[in-house]
């Protein structure tokens, strides 16, 4: 690994902070003109030309906690090793570095596997590899196991 350390950016989602990998992400940027999706969930916000491809938005908020979906916000844009996708989230707040004494650790949750200890604070790591293939599934299956709505989180209390 290079003297540069890993960087992380983060960001919010419905009140809570959450970090992503750098590596993982080829661009911010504000939310663009969308096209439809035919028969696709609600978390979905339509399909953008990102350099000239097509490029799906999932509302990560929405995907996450079948709250409805908003278009405010900002557009993470997936590297596209990672997959073609890009995710709508709330806020940018910074992007932080290991090489600084910010730890990361285990951690377990939904599309989580580690967490990041910043300023005393917790921040859960997002996994886009357990995201990508969570909506593969759901795209085979026809469901979701992380994604909960209103009815599945009354059947659950």
């Amino acid at each position: 690994m290079s003297g540069r350390g890993r960087r992380f950016l983060i960001f919010t989602l419905q009140g809570d902070r959450y970090a992503v990998n750098v590596e993982n992400l080829s661009e911010v940027m504000e939310t663009p003109a969308t096209f439809p999706i035919p028969r696709v969930s609600q978390a979905y916000l339509g399909v953008m030309n990102f350099h000239g491809a097509p490029i799906p938005i999932l509302d990560l908020a929405s995907f996450l906690s079948g709250a409805r979906p908003t278009r405010s916000g900002r557009i993470l844009v997936l590297n596209h090793k990672v997959g073609s996708l890009a995710l709508r989230i709330d806020t940018v707040e910074r992007i932080v570095s290991d090489i600084r004494g910010l730890e990361v650790q285990p951690d377990e949750g939904p599309l989580v596997r580690q967490s990041i200890l910043f300023n005393k604070e917790k921040i859960p790591l997002l996994a886009v590899e357990m995201l990508m293939a969570e909506l593969e599934e759901e795209v085979r299956t026809g469901h979701s196991k992380i994604r909960r709505n209103d009815a599945t989180k009354a059947e659950l209390q």
